[in-house]
C-alpha cells in the first residue's frame, strides 16, 4: 500500500513539480544561507563560508536533482517535456508541420505496405499440411527460363518421375460465372486429378 501511495505521488508531482520545485529551491537556499550564517560567524569569508555551506549540503544542483527524480517520474516527466516542445515547434511553423506528418504518414504506410508482403510471402506458412515438400517444376530454354509445359510432356513426366512423390499440374485462366441478375468475369486454373491430393 505504501508503494502504491508513493507512486500515486510520484505521478502527481509530474503535474505540480514547477510549484514544488520552486518550494523546494527557496527551502534549499534558506538552508544555505542559515549554513552561511553559521559559517560567518566562525570567522569565513564570505565566499569561503559559501562554498563550505554548499560542500555541507552536498551540492545544491545534485540535491535538488535527487528531489526531483523522487519526487516525480523523470522518463514520463521528459516525454511530456519533449511532447511540448515538439507541439510547440509545430504550431511555430505548420509548413513543416505538414511537411513532417505527410512524410512520417508515407513513411509508416510504406513499412506497413512492405510488412503485410514479407509476412504474406515469407513469414507465415503457405495454407497446405506440409508445404515444405511442394515444388513447382518448369521448362526452361534459353529464350524462356520459366515455359510452359505442355499436356503431353506432362505425361511423360509422371510416367518417369523417379524423384517427386507425386506431380499434379495446373494452368491459370478466366472464366464467366453467372450468378442470380448478372455474369461476371472471374479468375480461376485448370487442375489435373491429383492437384487437390498435393495441396491437401
Amino acid at each position: 500500500m505504501k508503494r502504491l501511495r508513493a507512486w500515486m505521488l510520484r505521478l502527481a508531482g509530474i503535474f505540480s513539480n514547477q510549484k514544488r520545485g520552486r518550494e523546494f529551491a527557496e527551502e534549499m537556499e534558506s538552508h544555505l544561507q542559515m549554513h552561511i550564517d553559521d559559517n560567518l560567524r566562525l570567522g569565513m569569508t564570505p565566499e569561503e563560508a559559501r562554498r563550505r555551506a554548499i560542500l555541507k549540503l552536498g551540492g545544491v544542483e545534485q540535491t535538488t536533482q535527487a528531489y526531483r527524480e523522487r519526487s516525480t517520474v523523470p522518463f514520463i516527466e521528459s516525454l511530456l517535456q519533449d511532447l511540448h516542445y515538439a507541439i510547440r515547434q509545430l504550431v511555430r511553423d505548420p509548413g513543416f508541420a505538414c511537411t513532417a506528418i505527410l512524410v512520417l504518414t508515407v513513411g509508416m504506410g510504406a513499412s506497413v505496405a512492405i510488412f503485410a508482403f514479407a509476412d504474406a510471402a515469407l513469414i507465415k506458412p503457405l495454407p497446405y499440411a506440409n508445404p515444405t515438400r511442394l515444388g513447382d517444376v518448369n521448362e526452361s530454354t534459353q529464350v524462356m527460363p520459366r515455359n510452359l509445359l505442355s499436356y503431353p510432356d506432362y505425361l511423360d513426366w509422371k510416367k518417369l518421375n523417379a524423384v517427386f512423390s507425386s506431380i499434379a499440374v495446373w494452368t491459370p485462366n478466366s472464366y464467366m460465372l453467372s450468378i442470380p441478375g448478372s455474369t461476371e468475369l472471374v479468375s480461376g486454373a485448370r487442375v489435373s486429378d491429383l492437384f487437390f491430393a498435393l495441396s491437401a
